[in-house]
């Protein structure tokens, strides 16, 4: 049973309310290509993964599957100076995306926060229009009275990407 705060409100439903911001915060910020601001949501020793779709997404490790994307928080900063300059040709003009996040479940257990949402994300470019759909799950830590991201695997809950699908943008 969860907590009550002095408010009256769930310590649970706060929490899930908080991760919600986070995560629809996130969303806002690679839709608006706010990239630089995107980073700041991570923290310094982040990961961001992205397995193959051939693959449990879920149970998949970087030693027993070749991911699509498997960043440390060097490579992200690396991939925004990428998605940013004038030489990623793939982005220029950068794609119209949009980013819709449901379905936000959070699990505490000890000192680990756990979360899980499934998305969709919207990619239009060159007259082509691509759909990403499947699940993300976080890894987060509390830092002061913020949260941030410490890990975020992209499940994608498609059997394979089209042929010209590119995933030049951050999912």
């Amino acid at each position: 049973m969860s907590t009550v705060t002095d408010s009256g409100v769930s310590a649970d439903l706060l929490l899930r309310l908080q991760v919600e911001a986070l995560l629809t915060h996130e969303a806002d910020l690679l839709d608006r290509w706010q990239l630089d601001e995107w980073l700041t949501l991570y923290t310094e020793d982040a990961h961001y993964y992205v397995p193959p779709s051939d693959v449990d997404g879920d149970t998949a490790t970087p030693d027993t599957a070749l991911f699509y994307i498997m960043d440390d928080r060097k490579r992200m900063e690396e991939r925004v100076i990428r998605l940013k300059s004038k030489g990623a040709h793939s982005e220029q003009p950068r794609s119209k995306v949009r980013h819709l996040v449901t379905n936000v479940i959070v699990e505490r257990e000890g000192g680990n926060l756990q979360a899980r949402a499934s998305f969709m994300v919207s990619r239009a470019k060159d007259v082509t229009h691509d759909v990403f759909v499947g699940h993300y799950r976080y890894r987060l830590v509390e830092q002061g009275t913020a949260l941030k991201i410490a890990e975020k695997t992209c499940v994608l809950d498609m059997e394979a990407l089209r042929p010209h699908a590119r995933i030049s943008i951050i999912l």
